[in-house]
């Protein structure tokens, strides 16, 4: 956004095929022109909110996770539009963030969007996904959740090499391979993983 904030999302649309790929690339054209404008989370949301609901014959939804980082403190300032909570690496230990609390987009107009807000120290990691992880399904419809999750966050973060950020991806991804072992994946899967390093010196 501007030299002390950086903003990071993931966003997951009702639907496949065309209709749902053109409603997300509206909707992502949206959201990067109200981040520049509006600057904070609730804001921006509420804002491409109102402007999806005003076109949307196909009655289609988006799910998101929204957040900006201030880059030198680690201020964290989000908002979870209907989507999966993010989880927290820090050392060895992995965490959800809370809940969301708030609607996803394009449901319906006027919304209020609620903030939340991390304190992220130097070395801690965020990781968002799409359902597609958590939802992953074996041979037996068992569904891969949120504690296999956190089980294979909590591995990579035990690494005594340490984390390395760019694989955290397809660690995940490979540890829900190996959950599904040979059954079709069930949905779309997208991972980003972001770690604060801290204050620039």
């Amino acid at each position: 956004i501007d030299a002390e904030h950086l903003a990071v999302v993931v966003a997951d649309v009702s639907g496949k095929g065309v209709p749902a790929a053109f409603f997300m690339a509206i909707s992502r054209t949206l959201l990067k022109s109200n981040a520049l404008f509006l600057r904070e989370p609730g804001a921006t949301i509420r804002a491409l909110n109102d402007q999806l609901c005003a076109e949307n014959d196909q009655m289609m939804f988006v799910t998101v996770f929204y957040g900006v980082l201030h880059l030198p403190t680690g201020r964290l300032v989000y908002v979870n539009a209907g989507h999966n909570p993010p989880v927290r690496l820090a050392g060895s230990g992995a965490t959800l963030f809370p809940r969301g609390r708030n609607m996803a987009l394009a449901v319906m107009e006027e919304q209020e969007y609620i903030e939340g807000e991390a304190l992220l120290a130097p070395g801690e990691t965020v990781v968002l996904y799409t359902d597609g992880v958590t939802e992953a399904t074996n041979a037996d419809n068992a569904l891969f959740g949120d504690d296999a999750l956190l089980a294979a966050m909590a591995a990579i973060g035990s690494d005594p090499r340490g984390v390395v950020t760019a694989r955290i991806p397809d660690q995940i991804v490979r540890a829900v391979r190996g959950f599904e072992n040979g059954a079709a994946q069930a949905d779309d899967i997208t991972v980003v993983a972001m770690t604060y390093r801290g204050p620039r010196l």
